[in-house]
């Protein structure tokens, strides 16, 4: 069975087996079982499925009920038999029993739908779940400029719910500095640190290493970098990449 008519048909049968509730709430057995049959439907086509999540599908499901109890019993069901809605407290009173008919059913709905869709993943499973991670994609950004630093923001910014995506930035200060404030600076209007932004505590998600890039390895997809304090061959670093963001700038003339 197609992955996307499985999940529409598990809601049509629970519907169905909820819609008792709303025929006793309601009257009218066969549009009450009809009604329910779609809604049961629309309901599993629109949830995305989580194992064993019986509470949660439970109080999404009774949450649903109450819209639904306005959108049927109070507007629809009375246009429908020609009647002008009335939202008056008589009125209201008159119509809490189809509300708690609404909210069991669709708890009800809910629960026949998870178990249902359990009990035919134990069976019958869709797919077999591999049990080897998949890699992640590790994202290399050189330089810690404006450049670097709005690259590794705007990535944050895009790649928050992706969690096979590392992001890693390389620069030789950990601080972002606003050269076109030194000379408010030099003449004493600002100190230093208010144009200095440190680049490991505005970047939340990105890993920050401190380092001075000396090559690019193509063929091995690693990024070579060397000590900031002797550059002496034994702290040479290689950093693997997927994808790399050269964003080194250029050297700023203070003078």
């Amino acid at each position: 069975m197609s992955r996307n008519i499985r999940p529409a048909v598990f809601g049509m049968i629970a519907g169905a087996i909820a819609g008792t509730v709303l025929v006793l709430g309601l009257g009218h057995a066969g549009s009450s079982l009809v009604l329910g049959i779609l809604v049961g439907g629309a309901y599993a086509a629109s949830m995305q499925r989580t194992p064993r999540a019986y509470v949660d599908n439970l109080m999404a499901g009774a949450s649903l009920g109450i819209p639904l109890w306005g959108l049927v019993s109070v507007v629809a069901l009375p246009l429908l038999s020609r009647q002008k809605p009335e939202w008056s407290a008589e009125e209201m009173r008159a119509l809490f029993p189809a509300l708690v008919a609404w909210v069991l059913f669709g708890a009800l709905l809910a629960l026949f739908t998870q178990a249902l869709a359990d009990l035919a993943e134990k069976l019958l499973p869709s797919k077999v779940t591999s049990l080897i991670p998949a890699p992640k994609k590790r994202i290399v950004i050189l330089g810690g400029g404006f450049a670097g630093m709005k690259t590794a923001e705007c990535l944050e910014q895009q790649l928050r719910t992706n969690a096979l995506a590392t992001i890693t930035l390389i620069s030789e200060t950990n601080a972002l500095l606003f050269t076109p404030m030194l000379a408010e600076v030099a003449g004493s209007t600002l100190e230093p640190s208010h144009i200095s932004t440190p680049l490991r505590s505005s970047l939340r998600r990105t890993e920050f290493i401190r380092g001075r890039v000396t090559g690019i390895d193509l063929e091995n997809r690693s990024v070579v970098l060397a000590g900031l304090t002797s550059g002496s061959p034994a702290e040479r670093l290689e950093v693997p990449y997927d994808h790399l963001v050269l964003a080194l700038g250029s050297v700023s003339n203070y003078l």
